[in-house]
């Protein structure tokens, strides 16, 4: 119990240490945030100062200037007063702010406009009064304007007094004799509401507008707002006025906000370095549990990894992972034991015809029948896609491998109901024995997917075991797959032709394209040992375009050296009639030889169409449209139907040879020849006979207005050298006799 005390104290101390960092941290930022605060709004103060003490500046010096103007007039109109009341008033009207204006001869003020209401100033003797004389003769003596107050007024307010002394003359002998002074009564509440002053006082602003003597340094203050100054925020600005300098201070209060903005900061700072001392203090508390989760998660997250989540069998990565340490049991409890590699014949068709969530729904049911029927200690495990094994850790004999892969076989051919409809697959599968056939996963593996061509080449459907000559056969295809690549990439497949012969005219008008290998060890090479090859190894589309290429090439050469031009036939595969592709490499063929389409004729077999009808028919259409000549190979061999041949665009259909050998012999092939040839003639289409060996044939074929013939009778595939040179026309004689 002490050590978990002692763990406790520990990650206790070090959460509050946390808390008191971050409460110091976030009190330093606080002070920080504050003190930017309160200078942001002497800022703003400052910038207020400025713009009001240029506003009152502006009022009072224009007021001011009230008592320069009454001066300025009186010395130009020759100290005369005739008119003083039509200036005063004119200066009154023009200047607001101003009470009254008085004009004081040898300082005795004697006129007054308005003089209602202020008689009570006539006779004052300036210069000689108590209060004023001292002001008087100083600005006599200084030629300047002085200002008088600030006084209270008896009606309420506050003024001022600006009071100017008045020369006898601008200049000459006269200018320096005094001859009175003009003087204005000023109010200055009116004259600061015009500014504005009230507004701020109402937003809470507190203001004070004051002066200094300059001699006796005593403070005079003009207006002071009911709400006393805040030093924190107090700013001050200068209002130059001819009298002398007055000074604006303006405050805000901001205590309440800087209280509010310190609760605030320091309440989220108090919540934050909570919840991290409480969150450290949790994380310290609990690394023995923390560790229990993520052993926990660890296991979970392996678990789902080593899980197919479509079947919820183990997947490849199991297999990968632990294949080898089952061999090493297996091999070290000296038991048999066996991989059984499988697939599911022709899966794809479901995808690619009912769709990818009924083929899953069908895996998910072949899964669970093979859950189902396997023995305890063997694991069955979904590969990926429909690709399963079966790692058999325990066999009596090799006869119990084959009945577990029998069961295999006969627990898939058994009817699956999905959604209404019926499914019946079957299975073919590899076998290896542990040790028998080797002790590597990897090894064994392969071994199985050998086993497992082998039975699809033999029929699928059925279960093989491995043995060495599978292996032999698999490296001998492998090999002949690499070879068959490098023949096409240097160009060692070669065309023979055999001459199309028109029956009626007499005339050599086509030929078909049969690809040859050249190979280098075994000389020359007929097509059905490595198209099936090609096929296998998916390089049929890479061996169909470059048969494609060559004969468009041949035809180049054929209009180079001005041979007759033929129509020059292409056997094409299912494969390459439902490649996207196909449309735009003839295309650019024709393009890039500059050989008309109607030069080319693609022949397509009736099992050909069938694979994607829909599709065949699209691409068919496209490969018209270039005037390309489309004919049926081998007809009459596959499932023959006249209302898609009706459907299809078809110029040309080719008779089996198979109609053609016994034609002298069998009466029923005459007749099923005949039939063939009058329902094309019905539809427009051309007939050609292949398989045409003997001048009976020939001649028979003619009677039966049958438009063409291919075969040894007229001449065998040759090689373009010889081709080059065959005439174009010959009689029956000649093809004989040839």
């Amino acid at each position: 119990m002490l050590i978990p005390s002692i763990k406790d104290r520990r990650a206790f101390l070090i959460s509050m240490s946390i808390f008191m960092l971050i409460v110091v941290i976030g009190g330093y930022f606080i002070t920080l945030s504050n003190t930017n605060f309160v200078q942001n709004q002497r800022l703003m103060l400052s910038s207020i100062a400025r713009t009001q003490a240029t506003e009152i500046e502006r009022s009072l010096s224009l007021s001011f200037t009230s008592t320069q103007i009454l001066a300025h007039q009186i010395t130009l109109a020759d100290n005369k007063l005739e008119h003083f009341d039509s200036y005063a008033k004119n200066i009154m009207q023009s200047i607001p702010g101003i009470d009254n204006i008085q004009l004081a001869p040898n300082g005795v003020i004697e006129h007054i406009y308005p003089l209602e209401g202020n008689e009570g100033a006539l006779g004052l003797d300036v210069l000689n009064h108590s209060k004023y004389s001292e002001a008087a003769r100083t600005a006599i003596e200084n030629r300047n304007m002085i200002m008088i107050g600030p006084l209270n007024l008896v009606q309420g307010g506050s003024a001022v007094i600006s009071r100017m002394p008045i020369y006898k003359s601008i200049d000459g002998p006269k200018s320096n004799e005094f001859w009175g002074f003009a003087s204005a009564l000023i109010m200055l509440t009116p004259l600061l509401n015009n500014t504005g002053i009230h507004e701020l006082e109402k937003e809470g602003y507190a203001i004070k507008i004051e002066r200094e003597h300059a001699d006796s340094s005593e403070i005079f203050q003009f207006y002071r707002s009911l709400k006393p100054l805040n030093s924190d925020t107090l700013v001050k600005a200068g209002i130059g006025l001819p009298t002398g300098t007055w000074t604006l201070s303006i405050s805000n209060d901001i205590n309440g906000n800087v209280l509010t903005r310190t609760f605030n900061m320091l309440l989220i700072t108090i919540l934050l370095a909570t919840v991290c001392s409480l969150s450290l203090y949790h994380i310290l508390i609990r690394p023995i549990e923390l560790q229990k989760e993520v052993n926990k998660k660890t296991l979970e997250l392996k678990e789902l990894a080593f899980k197919d989540p479509l079947t919820g069998l183990p997947n490849r990565r199991y297999l990968n992972d632990h294949f080898q340490q089952l061999i090493f049991q297996i091999k070290e409890h000296q038991t048999l034991g066996a991989f059984i590699y499988f697939d599911l014949d022709n899966f794809k068709s479901i995808n690619d015809t009912i769709g990818h969530d009924i083929g899953d729904k069908v895996l998910v049911e072949v899964a669970k029948r093979l859950s189902q029927h396997k023995r305890t200690q063997d694991i069955v495990i979904r590969l990926g896609g429909d690709e399963f094994a079966i790692v058999v850790t325990q066999a009596d004999s090799i006869g119990d491998v084959e009945d577990i892969a029998q069961k295999i076989i006969s627990c898939t051919q058994k009817i699956i109901n999905i959604d209404h409809k019926e499914f019946k697959q079957s299975t073919s599968l590899g076998i290896t024995l542990i040790p028998n056939h080797g002790s590597q996963a990897l090894e064994l593996m392969q071994c199985a997917d050998v086993a497992l061509y082998e039975a699809k080449r033999r029929g699928k459907n059925q279960f093989v075991l491995f043995d060495e000559a599978m292996r032999k056969r698999s490296l001998d295809t492998h090999a002949e797959e690499l070879a068959l690549k490098k023949a096409i990439a240097e160009d060692q497949l070669i065309l023979h032709f055999q001459p199309q012969f028109d029956l009626t005219l007499g005339t050599i008008i086509g030929a078909e394209a049969l690809v040859r290998w050249n190979h280098p060890e075994k000389g020359l090479v007929f097509p059905d040992s490595f198209i099936p090859l090609a096929e296998q190894s998916g390089q049929i589309l890479e061996l169909g375009n470059h048969v494609i290429r060559k004969s468009f090439e041949y035809l180049a050469h054929r209009e180079s050296l001005g041979l007759y031009p033929i129509l020059l036939h292409i056997n094409l595969s299912s494969l390459q009639l439902n490649d996207p592709n196909l449309v735009p490499y003839v295309r650019t063929m024709i393009e890039q030889f500059n050989i008309p389409g109607h030069y080319i004729g693609f022949e397509i077999t009736e099992t050909t169409l069938l694979t994607d009808l829909k599709q065949a028919k699209k691409t068919l259409g496209y490969l018209k449209a270039m005037g390309i000549c489309i004919a049926i190979d081998d007809f009459g061999t596959g499932f023959s139907s006249l209302g898609q041949l009706k459907n299809l665009p078809v110029d040309l259909l080719k008779i089996d040879r198979s109609f053609v050998w016994d034609l002298e012999a069998d009466k029923d092939d005459r007749m099923m020849v005949e039939a063939i040839i009058a329902m094309a003639h019905k539809l427009g289409i051309l007939v050609i006979a292949e398989g045409v060996e003997t001048r009976a044939q020939l001649e028979m074929l003619k009677s039966f207005n049958c438009d063409l013939g291919q075969g040894y009778f007229i001449s065998r595939p040759i090689p373009q050298e010889q081709f080059d040179q065959f005439p174009e026309n010959r009689s029956v004689d000649q093809l004989m006799h040839s």
